[in-house]
């Protein structure tokens, strides 16, 4: 902390140099942030902007003054520093200058800070001796034995004219007018210019925002540790990163090479039973041919035609016999290397996934790491600048820059008290190998348990579910005029319900669904064009209207999902899907294709393509995601019996599942890892809605949830690996 004894050579040159220029400051304007520019140079940096620019140095925003850069408070305080030290610097070069007081060029030995010039020795001994310029003693500067590496502060201050009244600039100023920024003022002026405006007197001014600065510095320097610790947990979680990426790696790629040879192995077995039976066959008929053989010379003379043809037969039933156990090895080998070619696949999706997730994680951590620096800058310049007015001792100093220095610490407390409590989160990827390395799953024969959904009674409905991270269920619906979100556990109690009100004025009922965001986020659109992120750990919820997102959006929300790029998609009664950050900020539009879909009622995001289920032409297909105008890449194959693709959700393996309306009930169904071939079917409740999977990080994704629209029942399946 600087004193009163401070002296000028202790402050460090840069406080006195322009930011912008690198130069030494010329006019000095101050910015709220407290950094200083010259006048010149703050006025380039505004020369383009309306209403606000960011500080080049800490990059806080400011507001753009009325009158531009002259609105900006000068610095007075500075430029009177920087004065003495060109006065000094002048001195040095050459002591002949012309004398204030006689007019004559002669050796000037002393510098009046009332007259603004250089004396000579005789008109410096009349300013001591005259009464007549009695009030300009305590003014004047001895420049014979002044150092102004040794001058205080305070020594500095103390020979400066106190500030004149901004209106009479004759009359020396005895007030501050707080309405206009503390500007000085006389007397005269409380009951004239500045009559019924805030005004005190300068000392208890002074004495007041002293007070509320050294409160203010006293609770920054509570955040002082946390401040500079932030850097090196940033770096740390960098270091926890790297090195658990290469351990996710090299695990993901270990099973991946301990598979391959299991499966390798499980061939060869399969090879060496076939090459058993193929020369017991041979052998088996070797013996045959040699009984036939023995036979036919007893009779050879009687019966050689009839043997010759059983010979014959012989021999050609051994051959089809044989060709049948070669295809056989050769389906083994084309299923054996097919299945490689699957791993390898998966290895490499995961590898970029992974690969991915971590720049996604570096660029965030970037963001903790920046802000920690811009806020580590603001707060050194925010107490260098603090000690040096309080060392000046000065009250018009403390009066002009101490509530300026306190609105900036207030601002500087919020920013240092942000916990970042996710960061260390950032040094996981979060990417699963769940099901890289299983060959194949299946759906149960028949559901494994049904259960009522608590806490739902006459008027409501289930018209989304999804999951989260700690296996728990998410259902969302309508509640008598207002739309749900309901946390539940498998057995149907409810953890957690928040009823929602629909937007005003809207025709639409408020039905709402719901796709899980992150383990604990989950992202869910109301039909009357409401869309939100709910938060399942204590019912925190943001929402957005969709209108205001994306002016042109023709009609009403009906569907959502996300991607592994925290993305959120969101269809409607028409062929637009919209794209959205996990801000809630729109980034695109994807249009569905013309003629063939007209519009979703659920979607989902598969192997970088967009599953639809079309309510309008009744079918379903995945389309392209990365264009504006999406493209058909394939249609999935209806049931038998299955009219009208209701709902669809996908797992971590890649299997599709889609719910379908048919003219028995609804039908569950379960698609291949590509999409292109249904693999099982299943009968559910007429009532059912929609499905999800569930399951937790730990154990991966073992269940299919259904659950139905009116009766509230949750219907599971068990997920079995083959």
């Amino acid at each position: 902390m600087a004193s009163s004894s401070t002296q000028l050579g202790d402050i460090e040159e840069r406080f006195f140099e322009c930011s912008f220029c690198l130069q030494t400051l010329k006019e000095p304007k101050t910015l709220p942030c407290l950094h200083r520019y010259c006048r010149e140079c703050l006025k380039k940096i505004i020369a383009e902007k309306k209403d606000a620019f960011n500080c080049p140095l800490c990059d806080e925003e400011c507001d753009v003054p009325p009158e531009g850069v002259d609105d900006f408070k000068t610095d007075f305080f500075i430029k009177n520093v920087l004065e003495f030290c060109q006065l000094e610097h002048t001195y040095k070069e050459d002591n002949v200058k012309r004398c204030r007081g006689c007019k004559e060029v002669k050796n000037v030995i002393c510098y009046c800070f009332k007259c603004r010039d250089f004396l000579c020795q005789q008109c410096y001994q009349f300013h001591l001796d005259n009464d007549m310029v009695e009030e300009h003693r305590p003014h004047l500067l001895d420049l014979q034995t002044v150092n102004v590496r040794s001058l205080t502060l305070e020594k500095l201050t103390s020979l400066t004219e106190d500030p004149r009244c901004a209106v009479h600039v004759k009359r020396p100023a005895e007030m501050c007018c707080e309405t206009c920024g503390n500007t000085p003022i006389c007397v005269a002026c409380v009951f004239g210019d500045h009559k019924g405006h805030m005004t005190h007197e300068v000392r208890n001014l002074a004495k007041s925002e002293g007070e509320k600065m050294k409160t203010m510095m006293t609770t920054l320097d509570k955040c002082k540790d946390k401040l500079y610790e932030l850097p090196k947990r940033v770096a740390k979680v960098r270091r926890a990163l790297e090195t658990n990426v290469k351990k996710q790696l090299e695990n993901a790629r270990s099973k991946h090479m301990a598979a391959t040879e299991k499966i390798l192995e499980k061939a060869e077995v399969e090879k060496q039973v076939l090459e058993k039976q193929r020369n017991a066959i041979i052998m088996r008929n070797k013996k045959e041919c040699k009984r036939v053989r023995k036979e036919m010379e007893e009779e050879m003379k009687k019966l050689k035609e009839k043997y010759d043809e059983i010979l014959q037969g012989k021999e050609q039933s051994c051959g089809r016999e044989v060709e049948k156990v070669d295809r056989q090895t050769g389906i083994v080998d084309e299923k054996s290397s097919a299945k490689v070619k699957k791993y390898n696949r998966g290895l490499k999706g995961y590898e970029a996934k992974v690969r991915a997730s971590k720049v996604d994680n570096e660029e965030r951590i970037s963001v903790v790491a920046d802000h920690a620096t811009h806020t580590i800058n603001r707060y050194e310049n925010l107490t260098a600048t603090a000690q040096t007015v309080q060392a000046s001792h000065d009250e018009w100093t403390e009066a002009q820059c101490l509530p300026a220095i306190t609105a900036a610490g207030e601002l500087l407390i919020e920013e240092a008290r942000k916990e970042y409590s996710d960061l260390e989160s950032l040094s996981e990827t979060g990417v699963r190998e769940s099901g890289m390395f299983i060959e194949q799953v299946r759906i149960t024969d028949s559901h494994e348990s049904v259960v009522d959904i608590e806490g739902m009674g006459v008027g409501w409905s289930v018209d989304g579910i999804t999951s989260s991270g700690d296996g728990h269920i998410i259902v969302t619906g309508w509640a008598q005029g207002k739309s749900h979100i309901t946390v539940i556990n498998r057995e149907g109690g409810v953890i957690q319900q928040e009823q929602i009100q629909g937007v005003a004025r809207s025709p639409n009922l408020p039905n709402r669904f719901c796709h899980s965001l992150s383990p604990h986020i989950t992202a869910t659109v109301c039909r009357t064009n409401q869309v939100g992120l709910y938060d399942n750990r204590d019912g925190g919820y943001v929402s957005k209207n969709i209108k205001d997102l994306h002016i042109t959006w023709p009609r009403h929300a009906t569907c959502v999902t996300t991607d592994q790029l925290n993305h959120i998609y969101v269809g409607g009664v028409h062929r637009e899907v919209l794209v959205l950050d996990d801000q809630l900020n729109c980034l695109r539009t994807i249009k569905l294709p013309a003629g063939i879909i007209m519009r979703a009622t659920d979607i989902a995001v598969h192997d970088n393509h967009l599953i639809v289920c079309d309510n309008g032409y009744d079918e379903s297909y995945a389309v392209s995601m990365q264009e504006e105008e999406a493209e058909v890449v394939y249609q999935l194959t209806p049931p038998d019996g299955g009219r009208r693709p209701r709902s669809v959700c996908t797992d971590s393996r890649q299997y599709i599942y889609m719910l379908w309306a048919g003219t028995g009930g609804k039908i569950l169904t379960q698609y291949s890892q590509d999409g292109r071939e249904l693999l099982t079917t299943r009968k559910v409740d007429k009532d059912a809605r929609c499905i999800t999977v569930i399951g937790t990080e730990e154990e991966g994704e073992k269940l299919l949830v259904v659950a139905t629209v009116n009766s509230k029942k949750i219907y599971t399946f068990g997920l079995l690996e083959e």
